[in-house]
């Protein structure tokens, strides 16, 4: 893998050089998205060649697939490489069907994938760099931080999105995708000790919630224009008095409903299953990210994936090229962040 080519930064050199001088340490929150995930990659490659430390790592999800096998000591040469055979395999590497009951996915194959790549037999106490997944436990919705023995089974736990993999049993817990609680573990990595932070967020919020309402008129689903402000008239909802205006709506809802079906048993539309439950996940996680960004000193957010879905590893190229451009774009904030630390 060529190296990314970049110019001498003395300024940043010298900072970093105080950082480690009075012991500040670097803590890295990479955050789940799934097939996003692989910008983590472009991540870490941007900040070695700066040579910005990377203390110890957070992660959540892909986060933590990313987060784990780069604690291991692996460089990001393999974990590109890794990255990139499952292109050429496809997205469906990781998918193993199993009887549906806690999930349509048993899992085993995407931990065999991580045994081979480095995390084989492999304890936290191996790691080369501290490192923390973070996992939700179905059953409370605790969010669980995981840290101590086995790293393959922290991070499946990790990864099982729910409904898709089934969870992991962990002592007296059923654990799940810690995307669910914690998209982003800024606070994890700072109770680690990280003294700057930074954090990559795959799941940009919305700039204004969007509310879409069915129109009176057309009976068409519109957005609300006003989403702040709009309030709903009672007033504007029709009252019907008569039974028997009633009874003549129900009847032409039921012939109505009647050719829907006959349309249906024609052909099937919309979304399958996984993308029904990946999607769903990946709304709510948007929606609580901003929440535990706030204590990020830079926040990486790699743009041009946003149309990449959930297990489009396949287009493992394009994100990993997202996660470096975003990350250069950031190197100056990166400084003015370390100056502040620094005063």
């Amino acid at each position: 893998m060529k190296k990314i080519k970049i110019e001498k930064d003395p300024e940043l050199e010298d900072l970093i050089a105080k950082c480690k001088k009075k012991g500040l340490k670097f803590g890295l929150a990479l955050g789940s998205g799934s097939a996003r995930g692989m910008a983590h990659i472009g991540v870490i490659q941007v900040l070695e060649a700066y040579h910005i430390p990377i203390d110890m790592i957070a992660g959540t999800s892909i986060g933590a697939v990313v987060g784990s096998v780069y604690a291991t000591g692996a460089s990001t040469g393999k974990m590109k490489k890794a990255a990139l055979a499952m292109k050429q395999k496809g997205s469906f590497t990781i998918f193993d069907p199993t009887i549906p009951f806690s999930g349509l996915i048993s899992g085993n194959r995407a931990e065999e994938i991580l045994n081979k790549i480095a995390l084989r037999d492999k304890t936290f106490d191996d790691l080369k760099i501290p490192f923390a997944a973070v996992a939700t436990d179905i059953k409370t919705g605790a969010k669980v931080i995981l840290n101590q023995g086995s790293v393959i089974k922290a991070v499946r736990a990790s990864i099982s999105i729910p409904g898709i993999f089934n969870p992991v049993k962990y002592q007296d817990c059923y654990l799940v995708d810690g995307g669910v609680v914690d998209p982003v573990p800024v606070d994890v990595v700072q109770k680690m000790g990280a003294d700057i932070i930074i954090a990559v967020s795959l799941n940009e919020k919305s700039p204004k919630p969007i509310i879409m309402m069915v129109n009176k008129e057309t009976g068409d689903l519109k957005e609300v224009e006003d989403a702040f402000n709009f309030k709903i008239n009672i007033k504007e909802i029709p009252k019907f008095k008569a039974a028997e205006k009633i009874t003549s709506l129900v009847e032409k809802e039921v012939t109505s409903l009647g050719k829907k079906i006959k349309g249906v048993k024609k052909k099937l539309e919309g979304p399958h299953i996984i993308e029904i439950i990946s999607k769903s996940v990946d709304i709510m996680e948007k929606e609580i990210t901003s929440q535990g960004l706030a204590k990020a000193n830079i926040v990486i957010i790699p743009f041009g994936i946003e149309g990449i879905g959930l297990f489009e590893f396949d287009k493992a190229d394009i994100t990993i090229k997202a996660g470096i451009d975003a990350t250069l774009a950031k190197i100056p904030q990166i400084k003015e962040s370390i100056k502040e630390k620094l005063k």
